[in-house]
């Protein structure tokens, strides 16, 4: 995969007080990155700075070739965004919004109802004749996400995109990721809500005082095999590399490279005369830990 967003060791102070300290950070395309912090982190700093808002003291960044600072046109077009702002006239309809900035984007008229009528068709918003100002909060969310993949850009930058999403709103979200990600998108996504962050991010950083720590997503795994208590299936799941394993009416453990390790244990597991009724990947509560453990629980939502 070929890096598209590139962070080199970047600081950025406002006055006396330091923000941001020698980070780093690649997305390749295909990638959803996820961005955890505390309140004050630095996480809208540096999503500021890969806009182009802000400049760093020192450091390069570059986003599809570009530097962020130069504010080319070409640039932003190649942008998709969700901020707190939400950036919308209120007194103008959905549509009229989203006309506007397909233009600024160079997209057609045609290809932004395309767009819309595909992918929003069974949505809030899609027959909305309400001016914006009217629409509910989440309403208004579920606008700036359409606006934010409007032309499928190869870059999104997702600040906190699953407040006050219903829980159909919210599945539909998770849907145009997947889908701008397997089209080879790089997403980073910033949030507290760690339900989101594990279910869509291949990669997790930390930020915290000034640096981002990422975490190992393997490291993390854990997995769930649904199967009967015998302690010849734990023996089996121990020598395949298990750890911390209990029985609870299933097996859970965590494990390292679950890509070899897991077929590893099923194909172990059927010679062995194993009847296995389900394995599945539990990531929250490992990632949950995981963050807690570098924050302390405070802030972070399971």
């Amino acid at each position: 995969m070929s890096p598209i967003i590139t962070v080199e060791n970047i600081w950025k102070s406002f006055g006396k007080y330091s923000i941001l300290e020698d980070l780093s950070l690649q997305v390749d395309e295909g990638l959803v990155y996820g961005l955890v912090g505390l309140n004050g982190a630095g996480k809208t700093t540096l999503l500021r700075l890969l806009l182009g808002n802000l400049r760093a003291d020192r450091g390069k960044i570059s986003i599809r070739g570009f530097n962020p600072w130069e504010h080319r046109e070409e640039f932003y077009r190649g942008l998709g965004v969700v901020l707190e702002h939400d950036g919308f006239w209120g007194n103008l309809t959905v549509r009229e919004n989203l006309s506007i900035y397909a233009a600024a984007k160079g997209i057609s008229a045609a290809e932004a109802e395309s767009y819309f009528a595909e992918y929003w068709k069974d949505t809030d918003i899609f027959n909305s004749k309400k001016k914006v100002k009217y629409l509910s909060r989440g309403q208004k969310m579920q606008c700036a996400i359409c606006r934010a993949f409007l032309g499928w850009p190869k870059v999104l930058f997702l600040d906190e995109p699953v407040v006050a999403l219903d829980i159909t709103a919210y599945d539909h979200f998770c849907r145009m990721v997947r889908e701008a990600r397997d089209g080879g998108a790089a997403m980073i996504i910033s949030s507290h809500q760690m339900e989101i962050i594990n279910k869509l991010c291949g990669r997790i950083g930390v930020l915290r005082d000034k640096h981002l720590v990422e975490l190992n997503r393997e490291r993390c795994s854990q997995w769930a095999v649904v199967t009967d208590d015998s302690p010849q299936w734990k023996s089996l799941i121990e020598k395949t590399g298990g750890l911390n394993i209990i029985y609870d009416g299933y097996w859970r453990f965590e494990i390292d490279h679950p890509e070899t390790a897991i077929p590893e244990l099923i194909s172990s597991l059927v010679s062995a005369g194993c009847r296995i009724r389900e394995v599945r990947q539990e990531r929250d509560i490992a990632i949950g830990d995981a963050v807690r453990g570098i924050y302390g629980n405070g802030g972070i939502s399971a």
